[in-house]
């Protein structure tokens, strides 16, 4: 009696799966761009570059008395400490904005 691998449910999918893998590694789809033309150069394929660069961030040590002005009025920056760290929280300015906040302070 000899042994087919291929015989159960199974051993059959993962056969499948596996020369699935393999076609997409071999074959891969080409993506199309407009008028399915591949760019030739740089500026007409893909441009990394952000639209503005984003605020970065600058190690500052605040004591309470410094982080009093960013409450968020007058919309302005709302800065959260909390356990030492200091969170920037100036989007969620519906939720941590003034007048809220003070919730975590118990």
């Amino acid at each position: 009696m000899s042994f087919n691998p291929l015989e159960t449910p199974l051993n059959s999918l993962l056969a499948l799966s596996i020369a699935h893998n393999i076609f997409r590694v071999a074959w891969p789809s080409i993506p199309s761009y407009e008028g399915d033309k591949i760019p030739s150069d740089y500026s007409s394929s893909y441009n990394w570059m952000p639209a503005k660069h984003p605020e970065t961030a600058v190690f500052k040590n605040y004591t309470p008395k410094t982080l009093e002005p960013f409450n968020g009025k007058d919309g302005g920056k709302i800065l959260l400490a909390i356990d030492r760290n200091v969170f920037d929280v100036t989007t969620g300015r519906s939720f941590y904005g003034p007048g809220v906040y003070f919730l975590f302070a118990l």
